[in-house]
């Protein structure tokens, strides 16, 4: 190969790279908006569930905390914590859940 050959497999590597980074980093800057929504799901059906005991109203409780502050990340662009925050939002409501659910088939 030439040196001229060699220099555009070069640059088309480089044109390639740079276009796969700038998608990725396109996606990692999107808010988190499906995030959001599954943990207002689950956190509504855990409130809607009958029965309460004081483990899975401390864990709603925690879900609606993390998903108050992952709407204030929101607000100031910081989507990886907004993501994280709606994510333990979630998991913390769907935790309520099965605890008002095992606790009300006793």
């Amino acid at each position: 190969m030439t040196s001229d050959s060699n220099r555009l497999i070069i640059q088309a590597m480089r044109r390639g790279l740079f276009i796969l980074i700038m998608l990725l980093s396109a996606c990692a800057v999107k808010p988190p908006v499906q995030e959001m929504s599954n943990a207002r799901s689950a956190i509504k059906a855990a409130q809607e569930l009958p029965g309460s005991t004081q483990k899975s109203e401390a864990l709603l409780k925690s879900a609606e905390q993390a998903l108050e502050e992952a709407a204030e990340a929101i607000r100031q662009e910081r989507y990886e914590t907004a993501r994280a925050k709606a994510v333990s939002a979630r998991r913390d409501a769907q935790a309520a859940a099965r605890i008002k659910q095992s606790s009300g088939s006793k």
